[in-house]
């Protein structure tokens, strides 16, 4: 294969539409958790009776970009905004009118990002990058109400493909993430010396547990920050190989579930291990669903061996009753 058949089948080559179908109902939950998160200081941060009027947040965001929120400023109007995108938000999940609701879901996202740059971070970042790319992917062919409908009408329910160009921007955006993060670790002093955790153990304004008793321990932190660096370049390159994913994709959830006692970053960790569904292949991802359910079936299968139990020992018992010689 030459190097433009190659990029040909990277791009456009048909794939199954079940991981990004997957990722889009995560998605849609996260947009919702995030909202909930606003909601609980929306007059504070969106409304002009808060940190900063509509005319000065958009004088702070610049021309280039917009939100409705910077005209509606008082609280009331502002919650409407806040239950219509939730509303958009349980519609994109459900995969219902799925390519609307992608480009709505992308306007409403984009008014909060953009109506006060003061309360972005992380989570904020991604979300806001992932919802663009949403709403260009085909998103709604599987596991959707589209999908049901699409596969009545055709009266088949064949295995949905999709063009993955989108998908493939995702995931190229998620390996980059995590290769600039590293490297611009590596130009700093406190990663290369191994002292980066330590700062992060005594920053109280983003930690979320007391954690100051590890400061005694400057070798094991000096190994965590070595491993986050270690793990967030081959984030970068190995996802993309079938045999080094599951390994890979592994480690960077326990990296990020590391962070989440350190850090209070709410949904950061959680969006980026949810991307690493748009690298898996159909068998891959029924192996996840067994291997997340398995609880569950071991549950399942407990109970009714109980049952079975159960319902040998009364018939044993109602035989030897009915056995019994009556009593004159």
């Amino acid at each position: 294969m030459n190097p433009l058949q190659a990029w040909n089948r990277f791009w456009f080559a048909p794939i199954s539409a079940r991981p990004l179908g997957v990722f889009r109902i995560l998605f849609g939950l996260f947009v919702l958790g995030h909202l909930a998160l606003i909601s609980v200081d929306l007059d504070f941060w969106y409304t002009d009776r808060g940190l900063m009027v509509g005319d000065e947040a958009a004088v702070t965001a610049g021309p280039f970009r917009p939100s409705l929120l910077n005209h509606v400023q008082d609280p009331t109007s502002v919650r409407i905004v806040l239950g219509a995108v939730a509303v958009v938000a349980v519609a994109f999940t459900l995969g219902w009118r799925t390519r609307i609701m992608g480009v709505l879901l992308y306007l409403g996202v984009m008014t909060f990002y953009n109506r006060n740059l003061l309360t972005n971070c992380g989570p904020d970042q991604v979300m806001m990058i992932t919802s663009f790319y949403m709403m260009l992917a085909p998103c709604g062919a599987a596991y959707s109400l589209d999908a049901r409908r699409e596969a009545r009408r055709r009266g088949t329910p064949a295995e949905p493909l999709i063009y993955p160009w989108a998908q493939r921007l995702m995931q190229l955006q998620l390996c980059l993430i995590y290769f600039v993060t590293a490297y611009l670790k590596c130009g700093g002093r406190c990663w290369i010396g191994g002292t980066a955790i330590h700062y992060v153990l005594f920053n109280h304004e983003v930690g979320q547990f007391n954690l100051e008793w590890l400061g005694g321990y400057p070798l094991v932190l000096n190994l965590m920050a070595y491993a986050a660096l270690v793990v967030e370049f081959a984030l970068a390159f190995l996802l993309w190989f079938r045999p080094t994913r599951r390994w890979v994709a592994l480690l960077g959830v326990l990296l990020h579930a590391g962070i989440v006692p350190l850090v209070n970053v709410p949904l950061f960790g959680e969006q980026m291990t949810a991307l690493y569904i748009l690298f898996l292949d159909p068998d891959e991802l029924s192996a996840l669903g067994r291997f997340l359910t398995a609880p569950a079936r071991w549950l399942r299968r407990g109970e009714a061996a109980e049952g079975r139990t159960s319902t040998r020992g009364y018939r044993q018992l109602e035989l030897a009753f009915s056995a019994a010689p009556a009593n004159s």
